[in-house]
């Protein structure tokens, strides 16, 4: 595909006509007149419309616009610079040039840069080329909410060096940077609370399942220790009995199940008043896993086209697992379709392999319950989140208060 489209239009046209018309009037005039001195402005228009064309041939005609695929991570409040790189291949320089663009309400530049537009903000920053020269302009921008965006629209202006009249060219791929803002991190409060203990893979100082395949070392044999615990190679060395040490282990996952949905009376189900609140309570929780060391999944009662129809963040732990989880809840928007919760709770038991701890966040329909009393029969630990407290906390489903 073409990078540029430069408009041109019928003015054009009618620039050239006329200089031609001046050019054959003056012309003829002084040679049917024999006034020689008529022959000088004859010359000048031409000599005009020859630099005309050539301006027309070469300026801005190869133009480019580095286009690199990438992502720029941002939390809101947070401030950065976004670059544009312009390459002028052509002979012929561009002076007082502007590239525009648009994007929405998710990003805001600099005001001196800046004009608001019903849909988000549009962008002119001044740029001038040298003919075989690269240049680049500086957009400093400030993360406002959370959401992705695109720079759309983009379109460089500069005025024609002979015609004096605006150049239009309209950029006809997509930039590919987008920029990606993070929800903001609302706390929620009893997480130290929130600790089921299971057999798993992760390392412990304190726990009472070990792992017999990992020893670690050997300590003193106490009266308590089986006999089939003992060391009896460590023992002959020390002259003293010596009991096996193996790592120990626990298994302190987290799964995150959030209800992006509200009802009605009538049972009718709608994007909850208390979207981006949810989203920045699941965004706490996330990063509160990742410091601790903590598994965690995450899965979200919105739709989507995958042969999992409903946003679900596979198990993981540490900064990119944090990281595409919150690459995840920026993409979140309340123009999809929902899914009912409880087809969602039914999906997730499905894949209810092993005891962990299940975090509820969003209001939890009557319909939704029978799946929570299957997992705490099953060992499996269900906390809500109740926000009619004074502050958002985490409270076992049989002490459950209202959620959000």
């Amino acid at each position: 595909m073409k990078e540029w489209h430069r408009e041109l239009g019928t003015e054009d046209d009618r620039y050239f006509d006329m200089l031609t018309s001046l050019i054959l009037l003056t012309g003829l005039t002084g040679i049917i007149l024999n006034k020689g001195f008529l022959m000088v402005p004859a010359a000048l228009i031409g000599a005009i419309w020859l630099l005309s064309k050539w301006y027309d041939r070469h300026g801005g005609t190869k133009l480019s616009l580095l286009n690199e695929r990438k992502s720029v991570r941002l939390f809101p409040g947070e401030e950065t610079n976004i670059s544009f790189w312009m390459r002028n291949a052509s002979k012929a320089p561009i002076m007082n040039g502007v590239l525009s663009f648009k994007t929405d309400t998710t990003l805001k530049g600099r005001e001196s840069f800046t004009r608001e537009t019903q849909k988000g903000y549009h962008y002119q920053l001044p740029l001038s080329l040298i003919q075989h020269g690269d240049s680049s302009v500086t957009l400093p921008v400030t993360a406002v909410q959370r959401g992705v965006t695109r720079f759309s629209e983009v379109q460089f202006k500069f005025p024609h060096l002979i015609k004096f009249r605006p150049v239009h060219l309209k950029y006809q791929r997509k930039y590919e940077t987008e920029i990606i803002v993070y929800p903001e991190q609302k706390p929620v409060y009893g997480i130290d609370n929130v600790f089921h203990v299971s057999i798993g893979e992760q390392t412990a100082s304190i726990s009472p399942f070990e792992d017999l395949l990992t020893p670690v070392g050997t300590r003193d044999y106490v009266t308590s220790d089986p006999f089939h615990r003992i060391h009896w190679k460590a023992s002959a060395k020390t002259q003293q009995l010596q009991t096996k040490v193996y790592e120990r282990q626990v298994d302190r996952s987290w799964t995150i199940i959030v209800n992006m949905a509200q009802y009605t009376h009538m049972g009718n189900a709608h994007p909850s008043h208390h979207f981006e609140e949810l989203l920045s309570y699941t965004s706490y929780l996330s990063h509160e896993a990742a410091k601790r060391g903590l598994t965690f999944d995450m899965a979200l009662n919105m739709r989507r086209p995958h042969y999992r129809p409903y946003f679900y963040q596979e198990e993981g732990q540490g900064a990119g697992h944090l990281k595409e989880t919150l690459e995840l809840l920026a993409r979140m928007n309340k123009e999809r379709l929902l899914m009912p919760m409880e087809e969602l709770m039914y999906r997730m038991d499905q894949q209810m392999y092993k005891r962990k701890t299940v975090l509820l966040l969003g209001e939890v329909p009557e319909s939704c319950f029978r799946y929570i009393k299957k997992w705490q029969a099953q060992g499996i630990t269900v906390f809500v989140l109740d926000v009619e407290q004074e502050e958002p906390v985490l409270v076992q489903a049989t002490k459950r208060g209202n959620t959000a």
